[in-house]
């Protein structure tokens, strides 16, 4: 991730330090070759950030998983507790009630793990957007720079 950023920057700097054209509202010149480098560069790194993101959806989905699981477990514990405890009307009663606990509690459990793990590879593919979105912005703002450069020189 700091790989992209790293780059953006310089291709920030490449273009904020290139010379400026003289009577041409405010256009510069752009070392083609660097600033091509900067984007093969963007364009190397960003198979690693996907990979990041798919690695970070793969431990969401295995979050969501065990959550179940761990849900699973407390509905067959309290399927088992209850059992035990219909001997008696009573027992009955007081073992439904802790049942019913149990199973609240492990939906709860299990329905907090799966919004939390939503929540965090919302947030991390929300993160990755924004990052893949300004080097988008800065990748066609750069292609125009030399788009103009190119009209003005066909001129």
């Amino acid at each position: 991730m700091m790989e992209i950023y790293r780059i953006l920057d310089e291709l920030e700097l490449l273009l904020k330090g290139s010379r400026k054209i003289p009577l041409t509202g405010g256009k510069s010149l752009v070392e083609t070759n660097r600033f091509l480098d900067r984007l093969d560069r963007i364009r190397a790194v960003l198979p690693e950030e996907l990979d990041t993101a798919r690695l970070i959806m793969a431990e969401k989905e295995r979050i969501v998983n065990e959550a179940c699981a761990e849900a699973d477990k407390y509905l067959e514990h309290s399927k088992d507790h209850v059992a035990r405890l219909v001997d008696d009307n009573e027992i009955t009663k007081n073992a439904m009630s802790v049942a019913e606990e149990i199973v609240a509690r492990g939906e709860e459990l299990a329905l907090q793990m799966r919004q939390d793990a939503n929540e965090y590879a919302d947030g991390v593919l929300s993160h990755m957007e924004i990052v893949l979105r300004k080097g988008l912005e800065t990748i066609e703002q750069g292609r125009e720079e030399i788009r103009q450069i190119l009209e003005k020189d066909d001129v």
